[in-house]
């Protein structure tokens, strides 16, 4: 006679769970979806980062011309705008005063820069200011 000690219920295992080709599935099919939003999507990214060089280096002439004005260098064009930013591209340099002979010229930027600068810049009276609401 057997002892209920001895009997042993047989149990049927359920396994749950992905095996690991579907794992490995389901992350291909996520990095697919990740780099199609990423097409997508950062096309729009990189042209906020030109609008935004854009306004850098506006900022940059605005401020070279404000420099070049302070110490008495011969800079500006009066009713002309891309005259103004080529006598900073190449350098100005006032006659007399505390920083005689020190010339003001902007760093090194392309045409294709500056000429994008230009619409975030205004030409008032005496001076080049940076606009932020331009290249709109």
């Amino acid at each position: 006679m057997q002892t209920a000690a001895f009997i042993r219920p047989k149990v049927r295992r359920v396994e749950s769970g992905l095996s690991l080709v579907e794992l490995l599935l389901a992350i291909m099919i996520l990095g697919i979806l990740g780099s199609l939003a990423m097409m997508t999507f950062g096309n729009g990214l990189s042209q906020e980062a030109e609008k935004q060089r854009d306004r850098r280096n506006a900022q940059e002439i605005a401020n070279m011309a404000a420099m070049a004005g302070a110490a008495g260098a011969p800079y500006f064009v009066a009713d002309d705008e891309e005259a103004t930013v080529g006598n900073l591209r190449t350098g100005s340099a006032p006659s007399r005063g505390i920083f005689k002979n020190r010339v003001f010229k902007l760093p090194a930027m392309s045409d294709e820069e500056i000429q994008r600068a230009m619409s975030y810049l205004v030409l008032n009276d005496t001076d080049l200011i940076y606009d932020s609401a331009g290249g709109q």
